[in-house]
C-alpha cells in the first residue's frame, strides 16, 4: 500500500511516499481493516515530524491520527462489517490506504458527512464537545472565548459552542483565519492585539478555550468573568504557565486541561460516546469547515501550511 512516512525527524522535509506492506496488525482477530478514503492533518502530526510530541516512535513511521473510509473487513460480532462508512481515531498511521483500528476507536460515518468532512470531525470536534462540554460544563446563553479560532481546532471549537448554544467570540490573527471563525458561527471576531482590552472592557467572558498557553493563558485568567472557566487544551507557544491561587480564589474562579488523546487512554469509551453525541449535532446542521484537500502525495505541503501557521480552518488528505 502507499503510505506517507517520516524518515527523519526533520519536519515536513522527512516525509516520504513510499510502498510499504500492511501493518502486522493485519494477523489481530480483534481490528478491523479500513480502506482509508481521507485522513485529518493536524497540529500533533507537525509535532510527530520532529519528534516532538509525546510517543516518539520508531524511524520509519506513518503518521495521521484521524481517518475516515470503507471497512473491508472485520471481526464477528465487533459491531460492523464489510462496505460500512466509518471515521476512526488510529493514534499514528492514517496517512495511507489501509489501517487497522480496534472497534471501539471506529464509529459510523455520519451519512451527510463525506469522507473529507468525516476525517475532520474525529480529533477536533471530539476534543472541542469534551471540552465545553464535559469538562467547562458550557450552558446555553453563556459567553465563550476561544483563542486561534481560524485553525482546525478553533474553529472547531467555536462551531461546537456555537451548536451548544453559546455566543462566541472569537481571537484569530489573519483576515483568512477571521473568516473562517466567522463561518464557524462567532458573533464577535477579534484580532490577537486587540481581544484582552476589548473583553475586560465588557466585563469578561463565562469561558475561554486556551490551545496557545504563555502570556496567552495569563491575559486569559485576567479576563474571566466572576466563576468564569479558562480551558487549557495546548501550548502552541511553547510555553507551560501556571495560575496564581490568589486570582482563582478572588474571583472564584476555575482553571482545567483538556488533552484528548490522554482522556481517551483513561477512558476508551469515550470514543463512542462522543461521537453518537456529535451525530446528533450532524443531524441538526454541523458541519466541519474543511478548507483544502491535498493528495496523499503532497501531505508535505499541507504539513508545511500548519506547521508555518499559513494555514486555516481543517486540511485533509484524500486518498488516490
Amino acid at each position: 500500500m502507499l503510505a506517507l512516512r517520516v524518515r527523519r525527524l526533520v519536519g515536513p522535509a522527512g516525509l516520504s511516499l513510499d510502498e510499504v506492506p500492511e501493518s502486522i496488525r493485519k494477523n489481530d482477530r480483534n481490528s478491523v481493516r479500513v480502506a482509508i478514503r481521507a485522513a485529518g492533518v493536524g497540529y500533533i502530526d507537525t509535532l510527530s515530524c520532529r519528534g516532538e510530541f509525546d510517543c516518539v516512535m520508531r524511524l520509519p513511521f506513518v503518521p495521521g491520527l484521524e481517518i475516515s473510509g470503507e471497512v473491508t473487513s472485520a471481526p464477528e460480532g465487533c459491531g460492523y462489517s464489510a462496505g460500512d462508512r466509518v471515521v476512526g481515531y488510529v493514534g499514528a498511521g492514517g496517512f495511507a490506504e489501509y489501517a487497522w483500528v480496534s472497534p471501539d476507536m471506529l464509529a459510523p460515518l455520519p451519512r451527510e458527512l463525506s469522507f473529507a468532512e468525516g476525517a475532520a470531525i474525529v480529533v477536533n470536534f471530539h476534543a472541542a464537545l469534551v471540552a465545553l462540554w464535559r469538562r467547562a460544563q458550557l450552558c446555553a446563553g453563556e459567553l465563550v472565548l476561544v483563542h486561534g479560532a481560524g485553525g482546525g481546532l478553533g474553529s472547531a471549537m467555536v462551531q461546537i459552542a456555537a451548536a451548544l448554544g453559546a455566543r462566541v467570540v472569537a481571537v484569530a490573527g489573519s483576515a483568512e483565519r477571521r473568516a473562517v471563525a466567522r463561518a464557524a458561527g462567532a458573533s464577535h471576531v477579534v484580532g490577537p492585539d486587540e481581544w484582552c482590552d476589548a473583553v475586560k472592557a465588557a466585563g469578561g467572558v463565562d469561558i475561554i478555550v486556551d490551545p496557545v498557553g504563555g502570556r496567552t493563558f495569563e491575559q486569559s485568567l485576567e479576563c474571566l468573568a466572576p466563576e468564569g472557566r479558562l480551558v487549557s487544551v495546548g501550548c502552541a507557544g511553547n510555553e507551560i504557565s501556571r495560575a496564581p491561587a490568589e486570582c482563582l480564589m478572588l474571583r472564584g474562579t476555575t482553571v482545567m486541561g483538556m488533552l484528548w488523546p490522554e482522556m481517551l487512554k483513561r477512558d476508551r469509551s469515550l470514543f463512542g460516546r462522543t461521537a453518537k453525541q456529535l451525530d446528533d449535532l450532524v443531524t441538526t446542521g454541523l458541519r466541519p469547515i474543511v478548507t483544502k484537500t491535498y493528495d496523499l502525495a503532497d501531505g508535505k505541503e499541507a504539513m508545511d501550511a500548519i506547521e508555518n501557521r499559513t494555514s486555516s480552518g481543517k486540511l485533509v488528505l484524500v486518498m488516490p
